[in-house]
């Protein structure tokens, strides 16, 4: 605790000495927040069939972001209802217009940003930890012309707790003879944005992550990478999104226990998922402005992803998320009919498993209703 807190004092004398980009005018914090209900229909659950559904409140949080003394600060803290986690938090510095650092918990540069999705449910991606990811380190992120850079370094997950399975962000988590840890990731992500008119544009990207695995029994350290190329299009009130991940893990693991799966966890759950794979994502929106009383907006929206492990005992997963979001004032609504075949959270056992619902579809009303403040 000493140490921590003398280095991030020394941080704070670091920026504080920097050239001032930030008005006076400007600073302060801002609160704000966010309260949410759910009602979840699941063809998998017979209790919940029987019941027709759940309503339940799902979600309450905590924003806080402003700048004092030309520093940053972004946080989120977030209370489910059966645990409570950080979303982000990080303190940062402005060195000019285009280029800005962010240290502490903050969102993993890879792939399409902010969301490779439109629903509420996300993208499979997510799940695998390669879409809305944060972990703890220090980010740079760059804009230069048509170009946006990102260069970043993470030394652990958003916990260093590893065992730790109620958090947000999907990363390995250990228990049992699963004992392998997330450490010393780099990222480097590159985006082209190709202007063809005030309302039509093309994101081409090209994102990079390398990291190493350690392992709790053997003490040896393995290692993981994953690579995505992507496109963002936006062309009038539609939006196109597509991408391709290939990703390896190698951990180092006991005699006895199989290289072929990795353990994730995130919301209270840990998981196994295929250590070797590709991942395709096609995502299509269209937004449509409404005039129905406080209702000024929707946008409807079909992802799909398919994934194929490439490890032995395995089979593919698929995921396709249909629904439309409403927009009216603070209130954002999104309706949703999540399909899953062999999709952890969508009635499989996992991702890539060669298990009982391999072959077998498996569906969810969801109904989130959040009112953003």
């Amino acid at each position: 605790m000493r140490h921590g807190r003398t280095f991030t004092a020394a941080l704070a004398a670091f920026l504080l000495a920097l050239p001032g980009t930030v008005p006076a005018e400007d600073e302060g914090i801002e609160f704000g927040g966010a309260v949410r209900l759910n009602y979840a229909w699941r063809d998998y659950d017979d209790t919940n069939k029987d019941r027709a559904g759940d309503f339940e409140l799902e979600l309450f949080r905590i924003n806080v972001r402003g700048t004092v003394g030309e520093v940053m600060l972004n946080a989120e803290w977030r209370r489910y209802n059966d645990f409570q986690a950080i979303h982000h938090a990080w303190v940062g510095y402005e060195f000019d217009d285009n280029r800005h650092m962010e240290l502490g918990i903050t969102q993993v540069p890879f792939g399409i940003l902010p969301y490779a999705s439109h629903s509420f449910w996300f993208g499979g991606t997510y799940y695998m930890g390669f879409e809305d990811d944060y972990d703890t380190g220090v980010k740079f992120v760059h804009e230069a012309g048509d170009w946006d850079f990102h260069y970043a370094f993470f030394k652990n997950p958003e916990y260093a707790d590893h065992s730790r399975a109620d958090r947000y962000s999907f990363d390995l988590v250990t228990g049992g003879d699963q004992q392998n840890e997330e450490i010393n990731q780099l990222n480097f992500r590159a985006a082209r944005t190709l202007t063809h008119s005030d309302t039509r544009s093309t994101e081409l990207g090209l994102s990079l992550e390398a990291g190493q695995i350690y392992n709790n029994v053997t003490t040896d350290t393995g290692d993981r990478w994953a690579v995505a190329a992507h496109m963002n299009g936006n062309y009038g009130k539609w939006n196109l999104q597509l991408q391709g991940v290939a990703y390896e893990f190698n951990p180092e693991n006991p005699v006895g226990v199989s290289d072929d799966f990795v353990q994730l966890g995130a919301f209270a759950f840990p998981f196994l998922m295929a250590a070797k794979g590709e991942v395709y994502s096609a995502n299509v929106a269209r937004s449509f402005d409404l005039d129905w009383g406080p209702v000024t907006g929707v946008t409807c929206y079909n992802n799909f992803t398919y994934i194929d492990p490439r490890v032995d005992n395995s089979a593919e997963s698929m995921q396709n998320v249909t629904g439309c979001a409403f927009s009216a004032g603070g209130l954002y609504t999104y309706v949703d009919w999540i399909a899953g075949k062999n999709m952890w959270f969508a009635g499989g056992d996992g991702i890539g498993l060669d298990g009982a619902s391999a072959g077998k579809w498996r569906s969810r009303l969801n109904i989130n209703l959040g009112y953003y403040f």
